[in-house]
């Protein structure tokens, strides 16, 4: 009788150890489960970051944003990139380290984690950026450019840099290269004048601008201390 308890109390403990043992594989599992995903920076919180000397970013950082810049026209190196986070948002210049994909308007998400930050020539940007940083999300997407004098531009031109701006009423446009928007095009409206500048191997670069132009769109991208504007075509102007 002795030895059939045990046996009975032995099997007992057997059935309620296979039953934690059950249970425990169907409870999530406990403590690190790989790494974290990059915490999203605000643009204006990355832009902040810059103190005047080159830098380098936060770990575990990412941004997102559209793009504005227009890589097929060659108004820009190929490996550069302007993104504007939202409507009304900020924006930042990427440079990447090699020749990128991605068109006017495609949404990407961006690692910045470690990258550099600095200012070329005035114009502030993430630089040396792998190419492998850089996902798409969406294409097709868009930004309402910020309608604005350009009073009002060379007054917010540094919060502004990087994002899409429209002037309207504009009252005249003079320079560039024999009439072309090759080189440095003066518009100007009834608050002031901005140079919107072109590259000579832009694809529309020997194309006439509009005398009778009424308003002009394009994103901030300065030039040491010169305020600029740059135009992804010249259906910009119109």
């Amino acid at each position: 009788m002795h030895t059939t308890r045990s046996n009975q109390s032995w099997i007992l403990g057997l059935a309620v150890l296979l039953s934690g043992l059950a249970t425990a594989c169907n409870k999530a599992p406990i403590g690190p489960t790989g790494p974290d995903p990059a915490l999203l920076l605000n643009t204006t919180e990355l832009r902040s970051l810059f103190t005047g000397a080159t830098s380098t970013l936060p770990n575990n950082r990412k941004i997102t944003g559209i793009v504005i810049s227009d890589r097929s026209t060659g108004n820009l190196n190929g490996q550069n990139i302007y993104l504007q986070q939202g409507n009304g948002k900020a924006g930042i210049c990427v440079r990447f380290t090699a020749a990128h994909a991605f068109n006017v308007g495609d949404s990407i998400d961006l690692e910045v984690s470690g990258q550099e930050l600095s200012e070329y020539r005035g114009l502030l940007q993430v630089n040396n950026v792998p190419l492998n940083y850089a996902s798409l999300v969406a294409s097709g997407k868009s930004i309402t450019p910020r309608v604005a004098t350009i009073a009002d531009i060379n007054t917010n031109y540094e919060a502004w840099e990087s994002t899409l701006v429209q002037i309207t009423g504009i009252t005249s446009m003079t320079g560039g290269t024999t009439g072309t928007w090759s080189g440095s095009v003066n518009v100007n409206d009834a608050t002031g004048s901005l140079i919107v500048y072109t590259s000579s191997f832009a694809g529309f670069a020997a194309t006439t601008y509009p005398l009778n132009a009424q308003r002009i769109t394009g994103y901030l991208s300065p030039f040491n201390t010169t305020k600029q504007m740059a135009i992804r075509s010249a259906a910009d102007a119109n």
